[in-house]
């Protein structure tokens, strides 16, 4: 008796068993490590469409308006595009946060330290009731409800927030301008402990009257030189 053999599907078997035994054994390299987490690269088109579709919901209908359905319908994409870039809808208001915040509060650079943190505080509470408060509200709420998007926040957003004013404290000390009677990093906790206060609580109004009244307070904690 005669046996034949199909080359064709020997091969492809074959080609399929040394494929299954590289994804098994074979250590994956630098560069496919790297491909894996980077996948399709993103849009720009898309994504301002999705930040500008963010801004639009929480100026319209606040926090509770955000779904990713939502998100999706305003910015004309598809749902899996949004799962695909962001591990939540938070990081989301979070990244349209940090685009509208580098648009609205640059860092000043007047000469004296009372006028350049004065000037600091006005253009951080403008920005919060231009707008600004919800993403607020919204970030740290969410911040307490998840350990691992509160370490983002933080990092991502506090840190450079405290870094800026800190950055305006050092400048004064290093200048010669101001020498400070307590450790900077307390000042930089009372401001914007101060600030956050009254955004979460609502007692009493972020305008130029606190604003004034803050300065004043700190300039209370320096020793002009």
């Amino acid at each position: 008796m005669i046996v034949t053999y199909d080359t064709t599907r020997v091969v492809s078997k074959l080609a399929n068993l040394c494929q299954a035994w590289h994804k098994a054994f074979v250590p994956k390299t630098k560069v496919d490590t790297l491909k894996a987490k980077i996948g399709r690269p993103r849009s720009e088109k898309s994504q301002g469409a999705i930040l500008d579709a963010v801004d639009a919901l929480l100026k319209e209908k606040g926090g509770a308006g955000l779904s990713i359905e939502a998100i999706a319908s305003r910015a004309k994409v598809g749902k899996k595009t949004i799962y695909r870039w962001w591990p939540s809808i938070a990081d989301i208001v979070l990244e349209a946060g940090l685009r509208r915040a580098a648009k609205s509060i640059p860092v000043p650079a007047e000469k004296s330290f009372e006028e350049t943190f004065r000037i600091f505080l006005s253009r951080s509470m403008l920005s919060i009731a231009d707008g600004g408060d919800v993403y607020l509200r919204y970030l740290m709420a969410y911040a307490q409800q998840d350990e691992l998007f509160r370490a983002r926040f933080r990092e991502q957003f506090v840190e450079k927030r405290r870094a800026v004013l800190s950055s305006i404290l050092l400048q004064a000390t290093e200048s010669g301008q101001i020498k400070f009677k307590h450790e900077t990093g307390l000042l930089v906790d009372i401001v914007f402990g101060a600030m956050w206060y009254r955004l979460l609580v609502g007692h009493s109004p972020l305008d130029e009257a606190f604003a004034d009244e803050l300065t004043a307070v700190v300039m209370g904690y320096c020793e002009e030189k």
